[in-house]
């Protein structure tokens, strides 16, 4: 992404805050792992979003004061000795080219600027993320000390307003996303090309991470889920160690991450390249709900129209199959909701109102997990939201059974 990018989103939120207000948010902290080693940093998306740094203890407070605003930085100063173990961190033009924000300072002037500044200003926004059914702060300082500290101020949560411009992608964002749905295409046709019976499910997991590194150094988006025969009939199997057998199926749940901006992908395919009649009639199953729902997604349908339909027909397949005679045993084969957003995160949030929108960008994934058959398939696509329909975004990545067998046949 430009500067431009992260500075026309600052610009949409400035217009969605309160005059007199400042606000105030942080990339996050490192986080240690053993005596000498930190796990690798992850950004605040949040954060990120309005400034493209993907680096440690940077806090961004925006002003906005007599309808003008005003943008400034706080970084870490430099330590020579530290430069020399592990490289350095932005200087104060490298953030401002980032970022596009001009006025940058260190860190060790912050405190002194919150003192001075802070009860100025009408409201303050935090960023205070939710995190299941409990209100967690995403760091000490900007969270809970600074209202610890500044008792009197007004707080309001800015993560919601944040989420709301999130929830809608840009051109720009669409881009990073389709890089990274191409990128796992070519990982998922290597997986199939390697695919034989008796290696690991970690073994053939490699081959996904070899094409993700070689196609630009990227990251997984989350932990890939490898799971072979009964493995598939656990949702978030992701211990990818049992040997692949002959006449088995191999679920894949993976994807990977360009500055970020996430794929998610499901494919299942037979570990020998030809499907049983049995494992063939379940999968065309999960097919045609994958290719029904995907269908039924456009602008103004609600989650849950979206969930009840997916429902419906997977309980109308699983009459099919003999799996069950009431439509309440649909649970026992099928137990998550049809998809969920995406973009910076795996779990994208979404702005907080039921229907779908022009711009999101939302996933579709039916499945059916029967463990007494050791059979596990879910398919999985990344959906664009338009105003007359959706657009499948990774279309190209291969799903029907003709062209899953003839591809390994002829890999």
């Amino acid at each position: 992404m430009t500067k431009e990018f992260y500075i026309n989103n600052r610009k949409r939120y400035f217009d969605k805050i309160e005059d007199n207000s400042m606000t105030i948010i942080l990339s996050g902290f490192n986080q240690i792992k053993t005596n000498d080693e930190d796990y690798d940093f992850e950004v605040d998306k949040c954060f990120y979003y309005l400034t493209g740094i993907n680096q440690s203890e940077v806090y961004l407070v925006l002003i906005k004061e007599n309808n003008k605003v005003k943008e400034l930085l706080f970084i870490e100063e430099n330590d020579p000795v530290k430069v020399k173990w592990v490289g350095a961190k932005l200087y104060k033009d490298e953030a401002s080219n980032l970022s596009g924000v001009m006025d940058v300072k260190y860190n060790s002037e912050l405190v002194k600027f919150l003192d001075e500044n802070i009860k100025k200003y009408d409201k303050v926004y935090l960023n205070l993320e939710k995190i299941g059914n409990h209100r967690v702060y995403k760091n000490n300082y900007v969270s809970s000390k600074l209202i610890k500290k500044y008792s009197l101020i007004n707080v309001i949560d800015c993560y919601p307003i944040i989420v709301e411009l999130r929830s809608v992608k840009t051109k720009e964002e669409l881009e990073k996303i389709q890089e990274s749905i191409n990128v796992t295409k070519i990982g998922i046709e290597e997986l199939m090309k390697k695919s034989k019976p008796g290696l690991y499910e970690y073994q053939l997991e490699s081959y996904f991470d070899f094409v993700i590194k070689n196609n630009g150094q990227k990251d997984v988006s989350f932990k890939t889920i490898a799971a072979g025969g009964v493995n598939a009939a656990t949702l978030h199997y992701v211990a990818n160690n049992t040997k692949l057998n002959d006449n088995e199926l191999v679920l894949f749940d993976l994807g990977c991450r360009t500055d970020f901006y996430i794929s998610d992908i499901s494919r299942t395919f037979p570990v020998n390249g030809k499907f049983t009649p049995r494992q063939k009639e379940v999968y065309q199953s999960v097919l045609n709900v994958n290719k029904k729902c995907i269908e039924f997604l456009k602008e103004g349908i609600t989650l849950k129209d979206y969930n009840d339909y997916a429902k419906k027909l997977l309980t109308e397949e699983c009459k099919k199959l003999g799996l069950i005679d009431k439509d309440e045993d649909l649970v026992k084969y099928y137990f998550h909701s049809i998809g969920h957003s995406i973009g910076l995160d795996t779990h994208d949030p979404c702005k907080y109102n039921p229907y779908l929108t022009e711009g999101m960008v939302i996933t579709c994934e039916p499945g059916l997990y029967i463990p007494e058959e050791k059979i596990g398939v879910r398919i999985e696509d990344d959906i664009l939201i338009t105003k007359n329909g959706s657009i499948n975004l990774s279309k190209d990545i291969i799903k029907e059974v003709e062209d899953i067998e003839n591809f390994m046949k002829n890999k």
